[in-house]
């Protein structure tokens, strides 16, 4: 049975491989393979060069043969460094290409995921995997291409010694084997460990993430001591688990260095005492086994590293699986279904929810059987209690949520899996909590319409009763808002968000509570804002505010996803008229 260490293995090289492309592995392996060759020439060109200086020979040398002798000996190591050196340069510049890939890859799959499957994720578990364990498996990356190597110069040494001295070469081999056997189990279990130590580090990055993200309500109840110690124990778990892997290291390389010693002494009493060995030739075997020993001995220190890391490729690839899964129709399909179904028109007559039920991953219904009719250019008001299923109908209206029963159509034309990213593309959401970028003001409107110039920024903060504020800032548009927007009030972010929303020019604006965190004042300017939209555009607001209510073209009431009331505000406003008119008659 392969080992789940193997396993990966093959599958981390088989990734490598598609990484590298013939060209680069070619030139790669080519380096390696012409270092080891220069090492070996080397090494066999010692024997010569001792008996030079009368090492095993008894003679002496004339000055000029030595120093022909030493300075092609020095050549030929020089020549083997400076490939190396090449090498080195290629491997560093490849693995640098390798885990931008495995970022890239897994931060697409993050871009692509659907609303509702992002929903399921912790973003730490994302974060960790792409700053720390795709670094884990860079450094996998520099741990197989050394046992490439040493694959590479194991042979070549090997025969280097046999031609000179092949019964004590097998000799060595033999002792050489039978060190392997005693201390291959010594770094047994570094896989399993690895596993654990990449769950610690991610245990670890939520905790500190949720204390970053929620600081003020553990100032408010004074808990830092409670968090402290959390965090405290999750150091102290990943500790643990990193000074275990440590001893677990440092055994094995103890006892890599006692055996390759014990090796290479008895290697010079096998050569000295038995086999009569000629000085010169003995010292150039001896030093020639003793790289081999160190090579072989190094590539199973590599292989433990390369064990312990590869259980960051299983963390990558459960969570690349998991994003995929979740990923919604390529580009390409949607295109293919988009010219099946005659395209997607742009948005002019009504946008239609047809019998549109939805379940949550864990199985509670959302919405049930919503019947609605959104004529282009109405503003409708979204109400209902907390967990009524208003913030639901939003993402299923702007496309970030399929419909587990029932139907979205848009003009006369059902919005199908492959044509939602050409709806969304008529869509803008501003979200009850409104995220800003740390960037500048300028940099995060830019964010929905690039190619715009100032004049329309400035329009669009206008339109959001945002511009006054900007203006009396030191920088105006190239003022840094901070991380997620803390350098401005909530209103002024939620203003900001609004008019990023407006620079996209939708044909669906759509508000999920937009308007929470804003005065009555900056809320009436607003609402004169999209007052002035209706009719260019169609609004969605969920919200409890009165006065949105009261601005708006229809009222939809919620409550546990159902459609509890659906009233067109026009003609309540007439009904009522004719009542105050009626009892003023009769009064």
């Amino acid at each position: 049975m392969v080992s789940p260490a193997v396993a990966a293995a093959r599958r981390f090289l088989l990734l490598l491989a598609g990484s590298y492309g013939r060209k680069r592995m070619a030139l790669m392996l080519g380096l390696g393979l012409a270092a080891s060759l220069a090492e070996g020439a080397g090494l066999l060109l010692l024997v010569p060069v001792l008996e030079l200086v009368g090492v095993g020979s008894g003679g002496q040398a004339s000055a000029g043969r030595l120093l022909e002798g030493l300075g092609l000996y020095l050549l030929l190591i020089t020549g083997a460094a400076a490939i190396t050196a090449a090498r080195n340069i290629l491997g560093n510049d490849q693995r640098n290409r390798f885990v931008d890939q495995l970022r890239g890859d897994l931060h697409a799959a993050l871009l692509h995921v659907s609303w509702p499957a992002f929903q399921q994720l912790r973003s730490t578990d994302v974060k960790q995997i792409i700053a720390g364990e795709v670094a884990r498996l860079g450094m996998c990356h520099d741990a197989l291409l050394n046992l490439g190597i040493a694959a590479l110069t194991l042979p070549i040494l090997f025969l280097s010694a046999l031609l000179l001295s092949p019964l004590l070469t097998l000799s060595a081999l033999l002792l050489s084997g039978l060190g392997l056997l005693l201390i291959r189990r010594i770094g047994h279990g570094g896989f399993d460990i690895g596993l654990r130590i990449g769950q610690a580090q991610r245990d670890m990055m939520a905790d500190v993430t949720d204390d970053l993200a929620g600081l003020r309500i553990i100032k408010g109840f004074g808990a830092e001591a409670v968090r402290g110690a959390n965090l405290s124990r999750r150091f102290a778990e990943l500790r643990r688990l990193q000074s275990r892997h440590a001893r677990i290291q440092a055994g094995e390389q103890a006892a890599l260095v006692v055996a390759a010693a014990a090796m290479a002494a008895v290697a010079v009493a096998v050569a000295v005492l038995w086999l009569d060995q000629i000085l010169s030739a003995a010292l150039v075997v001896i030093l020639t086994f003793v790289r081999l020993v160190q090579r072989g001995l190094g590539g199973m220190r590599v292989w433990r590293q390369l064990e312990s890391g590869l259980p960051a490729l299983v963390i990558y690839e459960e969570m690349l699986d998991r994003l995929r899964v979740g990923t919604e129709p390529a580009a390409q399909e949607a295109l293919q279904e988009a010219a099946h179904d005659g395209g997607l028109p742009p948005f002019t007559r009504s946008l239609s929810f047809r019998g549109v039920g939805l379940r949550t991953a864990d199985g509670r219904r959302a919405l049930d059987g919503v019947e609605l009719e959104l004529p282009f250019g109405a503003l409708l008001a979204v109400t209902g209690p907390s967990g009524a299923g208003k913030s639901t109908l939003a993402d299923v209206a702007a496309g970030l949520a399929r419909p587990t029963e029932g139907g979205v159509w848009l003009d006369g034309v059902e919005v199908t899996p492959g044509l939602l990213p050409a709806w969304r593309r008529q869509v803008a959401v501003v979200p009850q909590d409104s995220f800003l970028f740390h960037d500048t003001i300028r940099a995060n409107l830019l964010l929905a319409a690039p190619d715009v110039d100032e004049d329309a920024l400035w329009a669009a903060l206008e339109d959001a009763a945002a511009a006054d504020f900007v203006r009396a800032l030191p920088l105006g548009l190239d003022t840094v808002v901070g991380d997620r927007g803390s350098s401005v009030s909530g209103g002024e972010r939620q203003r900001l968000a609004i008019a990023r929303a407006l620079l996209r020019r939708p044909r669906l604006l759509i508000l999920d509570e937009a308007t929470s965190a804003l005065d009555g004042g900056s809320e009436a300017l607003v609402l004169r804002t999209l007052d002035r939209l209706r009719g260019r555009m169609s609004i969605l607001a969920v919200t409890h505010r009165d006065q949105t209510r009261r601005a708006a073209d229809l009222v939809l009431e919620l409550d546990e996803g159902r459609v509890r009331r659906l009233e067109s505000v026009a003609e309540s406003r007439a009904v009522a008229g004719t009542a105050l008119r009626d009892r003023a008659d009769r009064e």
